[in-house]
């Protein structure tokens, strides 16, 4: 379950903020002590529990220094533990090893996290973070934002802090963990290509295309999510994501409904849901008039939300039944 962590030295001016920030309620609750011993100062931290290396760092100070492993831990452990950067908003520069790098929004940067680093942060309100061990040495670099490695990495990591992936047993988180070591590093190969290095073109409108879908697959319980906001994120015209849609022969909206209404299909026939109400459901997955979720959810699927789940319920119970009497 995810893990919501708040400073317990901070005012309620600063602390209201942080809570309308967490985008669900649905997590645990713990005092994070204080922020000054935080990660990055942070007055708020969402974490896996148990903890599967995933951090998202809220309000952080506007410089930090990481602490460097001392000589008697570093020569105690022969593999190297590896930090991925990623601000949501604003820039961080990172300086280690007399090295500089600057990390915009959606971009990212791995580092060696048993050397000393200092983080410089200019306007970041959530920063997220990956710590892994791994037995490959890493050297500092930049990872740009349309990286297939980091895009997958950044889709499956917030998949898993919302709940929608299921972590309750050990074999399974010791798979994401290996899974997502996998991502980082195809992220770095990738990265480190001919072709990136080389500065060869690339299918630029694919991997844009990529990179919109996971940010729309991340953002989808907003309501407010809209074209206008991710092409400002990106730095493109609305026009430009429109053609790019418009090559899969459909529209913004259309893709993001479908999204919507697949999302909220699922978590109906999710046992572990059932308490919760219709309605809820449909908020949670960025709807904001009930009645026109319960419509196109009709019209997409041929059955209201309240049926789809009862018909689930009743196979559900009958496959129950069976397993008993076996």
């Amino acid at each position: 379950m995810p893990l919501w962590l708040v400073a317990d030295d901070i005012d309620e001016f600063t602390r209201k903020p942080l809570e309308a920030r967490l985008p669900w309620k649905a997590v645990h609750r713990d005092s994070l002590g204080s922020f000054r011993t935080a990660p990055f100062q942070s007055k708020a931290i969402l974490q896996m529990q148990p903890d599967l290396g995933l951090m998202s760092c809220f309000d952080p100070a506007q410089r930090w220094t990481l602490p460097n492993a001392s000589p008697e831990e570093t020569r105690a452990d022969a593999s190297q533990h590896v930090l991925i950067v990623r601000p949501s908003d604003g820039v961080v520069i990172v300086e280690q090893n007399g090295q500089r790098r600057t990390c915009m929004q959606r971009e990212a940067i791995v580092l060696d996290a048993s050397t000393a680093a200092t983080f410089i942060m200019h306007d970041v309100g959530r920063i997220d973070c990956l710590l892994m061990t791994r037995d490959v040495r890493t050297e500092m670099r930049h990872i740009a934002h349309d990286n297939g490695g980091l895009i997958a990495l950044g889709h499956y990591a917030a998949a898993i802090m919302r709940g929608l992936l299921p972590m309750n047993s050990a074999a399974l988180a010791d798979l994401a963990v290996d899974y997502m070591d996998g991502l980082v590093t195809a992220m770095i190969a990738e990265a480190d290509a001919p072709s990136r290095l080389n500065g060869l073109p690339q299918d630029r409108s694919s991997i844009s295309l990529l990179a919109l879908k996971a940010d729309i697959e991340v953002g989808l319980g907003q309501s407010s999510l809209s074209l206008e906001q991710l092409a400002s994120t990106y730095g493109v015209t609305t026009r430009y994501f429109q053609k790019l849609f418009e090559a899969e022969g459909r529209t913004f909206s259309d893709y993001l409904l479908e999204r919507r209404l697949e999302r909220a299909f699922h978590m109906l026939r999710d046992g572990n849901r059932m308490d919760r109400a219709v309605s809820a459901i449909a908020f949670e997955v960025g709807f904001g008039d009930l009645s026109y979720f319960n419509r196109t959810f009709k019209k997409r699927f041929g059955a209201t939300p309240r049926e789809i789940r009862a018909q689930f319920h009743t196979i559900r119970t009958m496959a129950i039944a069976s397993d008993a009497s076996a």
